[in-house]
Formats: structure tokens, sequence, C-alpha cells
């Protein structure tokens, strides 16, 4: 299958069209009784009641609230219950991202504690950069349990809910992982009938448009499409925006009663206005006090456009009741491209300071991340004098490649006037009153002259994962994984080429323990490790950034070991979570600078702290997700003395947020969300000078039934227009992201 369309839209064409085709069934075609919005059977896992819908699936005439709690992980490695799983899992389902009117990765990201916002810096990509637990995470983020590589803008249209497993997970997810790993759990066909037309009117010309339909197309086979329209301003920002376009197709197919093939397409397209937000303030530390609408880019240049083809077929055959195997394979096609302005440190030396200014560089990318992935593995259920295993053990296969080419500019362009101009990728701007606009449009082409960069990743995986259960109080977790990891980075011209490779070895493992006193109640105490080789970061081409360098490249792979205490236990008759943990997560051999391309793994880092969460329905008229994350996050030890005892630069001290939503009655539901983050600090390797404030953040969100088959939706987000940052560059003169501002938004829903 040829998956690379992001030059025309004709792969959503085909996409759209089955869509369309699937909701003009005649409505009768649908069961009305059933809520598409409900969340899937997760993983096949859940009790199925004849109706064709999950157990406790939200049911308009009944309950009121839709469930905020998930019961189990869609990942295969993770075979029991969230409450009974000795690590830290948030799951946030769809529903929570409807209620605190989520469209994105990064907007889920923005409200997630122990997960911090970064930016897209020169040397990595513009996109979802995210800490968990106070380390990098960017290459750490998956799609059904599959790494996602390279960096991308992500859109949640066609997911179903969003796992974060928090805590070193090198024994489940391979490479990197030090403070966790994200995945994005796709929505799958179902054999059951359902049509959900959501369509979406707002402030700063938002306009969104979604559409899920399945359908059960004989007793063994359904299709599942999903389609998205999406066209808005950023808030608060000027010139700033973004048009999306997506579609998904799913097909669930129950060849025999051991045989089902599931397979799967996804394909996103984004257009928009890249943006690096405001100059920083080397006086005071802060972000300038300028208006924070404020564009330093450059209209008629600046561009941001993206994409994504994905395709998966997963084949499992059931031969017993006490054996599953399962065969999953994608291949998938991921482009980030931009040419963006970046503001650096104004000029400050006039009286007037409406005579600042402040010298405005460009950085760019042109990349395609390619990756072809298989997952063979084997869950078996057995029992060996009086001890229940629950085993999953497997084989991974991939290969990753990242291509990027760089844009090049023409010397001059010609005005409406047929002067010429001369081009330039430096511009001055008044730090004020900025003036975005070019007197004449330059085109970004491709660059002929200097060799792509290519960072190649092949790798070999082997695991074994047991849970043995001694009797219905004491279980053991134990599992086991070897990657085989091949690296290879090539680029540059002339004196300035290389090719770079290196081979490493991973082992990686965790040992976990669980007692639970009762059934409602869990306690555990677990220890895992994971592996950091050099050049992981396959965005990158520099050292500085995670890239495959001179001065990394024979450097033996960084070690962490996480060590996690928790306790969870479910209330009101089980539809609500409570959990809570304590962690430390140390590096014993970071990577550190000593000189001029030089590394040494001689530095140690340690991320030590707390958190608490809460997820489900506390009664069926109120519902609540909330967390809280405390993280003390210190370098140990250094060969540059200053910086033991600093702070991790880019993590937060305190973060949480609580989503409370209230049904005053069967057709009208309220509530609101509060969001805090402390300050945090700029920085390389330690925690600078340079600082976001903290803030808080309120949001609001109301639901009107109309009918069961009808609702509306209203989202208010930064209710106060609070002006707050997601993060800051880590230079000596850094630029600051700017934060949306207030906006609001309708949505109509309608279910068939």
């Amino acid at each position: 299958m040829a998956i690379d369309c992001y030059s025309s839209r004709a792969g959503m064409a085909g996409l759209l069209g089955s869509v369309l085709a699937l909701a003009v069934f005649p409505i009768s075609a649908f069961a009305a009784e059933d809520d598409g919005a409900a969340s899937d059977d997760q993983g096949g896992r859940a009790p199925i009641v004849v109706t064709g819908s999950r157990e406790g699936a939200f049911n308009p005439s009944a309950n009121p609230q839709a469930p905020y709690k998930v019961e189990a992980s869609r990942n295969d490695k993770l075979t029991e219950p969230v409450r009974d799983t000795p690590r830290s899992v948030t799951i946030i389902p769809k529903e929570v991202l409807a209620d605190t009117g989520a469209t994105s990765f990064r907007d889920v990201a923005r409200s997630t504690p122990g997960v911090t916002l970064a930016t897209g810096e020169g040397g990595n990509a513009y996109g979802d950069r995210v800490f968990i637990r106070g380390y990098e995470a960017r290459n750490d983020v998956y799609i059904d349990g599959m790494r996602d590589p390279g960096v991308s803008s992500r859109e949640i249209f066609a997911v179903e809910q969003i796992e974060i497993i928090k805590g070193s997970a090198g024994a489940f997810g391979g490479r990197g992982t030090t403070g966790g790993l994200v995945s994005l759990e796709s929505k799958k066909a179902q054999l059951r009938d359902f049509a959900v037309l959501e369509a979406g009117l707002g402030s700063d010309a938002f306009t969104r448009v979604t559409i899920d339909a399945n359908k059960r197309l004989t007793d063994t086979l359904a299709i599942r499409v999903n389609g998205l329209y999406h066209d808005g301003d950023t808030p608060g920002r000027r010139q700033v925006w973004q048009k999306r376009f997506g579609g998904a197709a799913a097909l669930h197919w129950e060849a025999t009663p051991k045989v089902t093939l599931d397979a799967d397409y996804y394909y996103l397209d984004l257009s928009g206005m890249a943006d690096y937000g405001i100059p920083f303030d080397t006086r005071t530390q802060r972000p300038f006090a300028v208006d924070p609408s404020n564009f330093y880019g450059a209209v008629g240049r600046d561009f941001l456009s993206g994409g994504a083809d994905i395709a998966t077929v997963t084949l499992r055959y059931k031969p017993s009741e006490a054996v599953s195997l399962r065969s999953m394979t994608r291949y998938g096609a991921v482009a980030n491209r931009y040419v963006v302005s970046v503001p650096g440190r104004p000029t400050i030396t006039a009286a007037n300071p409406a005579q600042w200014t402040v010298s405005v560089g460009t950085t760019q990318r042109n990349a395609i991340s390619r990756s072809v992935d298989t997952i063979n593995d084997a869950t078996i259920h057995l029992d060996t004098g009086g001890i229940s295993h629950t085993i999953v053990t497997g084989m991974e296969y991939s290969r990753e490649r990242v291509r990027n080419r760089r844009y090049a500019f023409p010397a001059f362009v010609e005005d409406q006037a047929g002067n010429q101009i001369a081009t330039t990728t430096t511009r001055v701007l008044n730090l004020l009153n900025p003036n975005p606009f070019l007197a004449a449009a330059v085109p970004a082409l491709p660059d002929l002259t200097t060799p792509n960069s290519i960072n190649t990743v092949e790798t070999v995986s082997g695991y074994f994962i047991d849970t043995l259960k001694f009797g219905e109080h004491v279980q053991l977790t134990g599992g086991v994984r070897y990657d085989d990891y091949a690296i290879r980075a090539t680029g540059g011209a002339g004196a300035a080429a290389y090719d770079r490779k290196q081979h490493y070895g991973l082992l990686n493992w965790q040992a976990s323990l669980t007692y639970k006193p009762i059934t409602a109640a869990t306690l555990y105490a677990s220890v895992s490790t994971s592996s950091n080789p050099s050049g992981e970061q396959l965005d990158a081409t520099s050292d500085v950034y995670g890239g495959l360098g001179v001065g990394t490249i024979n450097l033996a792979p960084e070690n962490n070991r996480a060590y996690e205490i928790g306790a969870k236990y479910e209330i009101a008759g089980g539809k609500m979570l409570l959990t809570a943990a304590a962690f430390r997560i140390d590096k014993d051999n970071a990577r550190e600078q000593t000189a001029p391309n030089v590394y040494q793994l001689v530095g140690k880092l340690r991320s030590q702290g707390f958190e608490l969460g809460a997820s489900g329905n506390l009664t069926s008229r109120l519902a609540v997700f909330a967390g809280y994350a405390y993280l003390d996050a210190k370098i140990i030890a250094s060969v540059t003395p200053g910086f033991v005892g600093s702070r991790f630069a880019n993590v937060p001290k305190h973060s949480g947020s609580v989503l409370v939503t209230y049904a005053l009655t069967k057709a009208i539901t309220v509530g609101g969300q509060a969001v805090h983050r402390s300050a945090l600090f700029g920085g390389n390797f330690a925690a600078g000078a340079a600082q976001l404030p903290g803030y808080w953040r309120y949001d609001a969100v109301a639901r009107v039934r109309l009918s069961d088959r009808f609702e509306l939706r209203a989202n208010v987000l930064n209710i106060g227009n609070k002006r707050y940052f997601d993060a800051i560059y880590r230079s000596a003169t850094p630029y600051s992201y700017v934060a949306p501002a207030r906006s609001g938004t309708l949505t109509l829903t309608a279910k068939f």
C-alpha cells in the first residue's frame, strides 16, 4: 500500500466518501437505544450484554452522567484491570476529552498532572513534545501500543481513550520510556450499530465537524468510519490558525469463533501557521510584558503542514480458553513540515520602549517519518501448583526512518508592483508593535544542494511478562524485555558529511508485588528499569538535542531505575477509582557535556514525588476526574558543581487538575475544571533563572439533552482569560509559547 498523500487530498476524499455513505444509511438501521459515545469494550475483556453495548455503558434514560472511569487498559501487555495493575496508569476516556473541550493531544497534555509541555526547538521538531515525571518523552508516544516515531501534532477525533503509563517502562515499551509513555487508543469497529454526528461553532472562527458511524454488516462483520473537519484560529494569537481534515476506517471480522481480524486505516491532513510565541525579557527573567497576541512571524513565508497515513492489521487466534495469539502489523508515514520565525532577545537600548526591536530568525523542517512494525505474541493462562499465571510473551520487529530535507528560499521575490525585493531569513521587528506581513510572499522551495539527514533505527525485541496470583490476595508480576537496537545517522555534505552507526543490546525488567486485602482495594510495590541509547530522539541530528552526534556515538546507554509504591481503591459501588502513589526515578549515568563535542556518563538525576487521582462517578449525577502530582526533580551529581542540587529544567513542582460535572436533571448537566501548574524554569541540563510563572486556569462545560438523540454542549475554556504560557525555550535567548486565551464553543451532538 502506498501511503504518502500529503500533497493531495485524494486519500481523504475516498475516506470521506465512505463516511458519507454510512451516514446516509436509513436511520432505522441504527439502534436508537445504543449510545455511540459510550466507551468501547476495552480490548475485549469487559463483559458484553446481549444488546451489544458494554455493560454499564451510558444510558440516557437511566443515568444522566457519562462514565469517567475506565476499567481496563487496551494494552495487551497489561492484563489486569486498572484497579489491580501495579503501577500508575491514567486513562482519559473520550467522555472526559469532550467535557474538557480537548481536540488535540496538546490540549490533553496541558491539563494532565505529571505531564509537561515543552517547546520544539532549532534542533528538534515543532510538535507534541512532552515530559513525563520530569524526563523527556517526545519519542515515547504510541498508537494502540505501537510506537509512533518522530514528532508531530496529533489529533484525537479517532481516539477512544488516551493511556498514560507512568514510571520507567522499558519492559513494556522498549527504549526510552524513562518517565513513562503515552498511548493513543483508536476507535475500533464493533458488532453493533450507531452513528454520532458532532458539529461545533465557536469563538476565534472555530468550526469542527466529526462523524463516528459503526455498521454491523453481518453477525460477524462490522465497519466503523470516523471523519473530521476542523478550522479555527488560536485564541488570543493574531495570524495563528490551523485547519485539519481527517478520516479513519476500521474493520472487524470474526472469521470463525476462534479467529478475529481487525484492520484500520488513519488519515490526517494538517495546515496552519507555525508559532514560536513572544520574546523573553532577560532583565526580569520572565516573558516580555507585551501584548500576548503579538505575532513575530512572517506572514507570506511561515507555515505549518503535516499529516499521517497509518495502516494496521491485527489477527487474533484463540485456540482454547487458555491461549490467545496475536499478530499485529503496521505501516505508517507521518509528515511534519514548517518554516517558523524565532523571536530572539530584544534590543532595549533606546530610551523610548516604543522603539525597542527584536531580531527574528528562522528555523525549518521538512521531515517524514516512516515505520514498519510487527508484534507477534501469546497470552497464556495456566495454573501450576495452586498458582495462577497470566503470561504475555512475544517478539517485536520495527524499522523507523526519519528523513529531514531542508528548504531553500529565493534570493529575490517580486512584489505586486513588480519590484525586486531581497529576501532574508533574519528580520528586525518592533517589539511592541510587530508587523508580521512581508512585502511579497517568499516560497519555501526544496533545497537541492543539501543532502537529506536520515536517522534509521532497526529493533528486534523479545519479552516475557508473567502475573502470578497466589490465591485471592497476593499477586506477583515479573517482566523482562531485550531489545537489539541498531541506529544509523547520515547527512551533511563535503567536509561536514557524516555516517554514524551504533548497535546496542538493551535489557530491562519489572518486578511488582500486589496485595489485595479486599476486592475493591489494591496495595502494590514496584521496581522497573529503562534505557536511553544515544540517538533515541530521531527528530534530532545533534548531541545536544538527543540525536546521534560525534560526542555521544560511543557512549553506552543511560540506565534508569524506578521505584513506586501505591494504593488503589474503588468506591461508589465500583464506579469510582481513587489512586495514590509515591515514586522515585534514578538515572545513575546521565549524559553530560564536559567539553565541546565531548559527552560523558557522569551525571546523576533523581525525580521523586507522589501523585493522587480520582476518576469515575460518585453518584448517577456526579462525575469526577482529578489528579495532582508533586515532583521534586533534582540533579544529584554533575561535573559542574554549581548544577548539583538544581532542579530539572522545564519541570514544575506542582501540577493538578479537577474536572467535576453534575447532572441537575436528566436533561441538564453543568461542570467545571480547574487546572494548576506551579512555576517552571528554563535551561538545558539544569534549571536556570528564566522562568514561566505558575497559574490557575478555569474552564466550564454545560450539556443540555434535547432528546435521546440530540444534545447541546457548551465549553468555555480559560474563563478568566488568564495570560499564561505552555513552555519556554532553553537557550540564553529564550522565547515563550503562549497558551490559548479565553474561548467558547457550542457543539450539537446527534446520535442515531
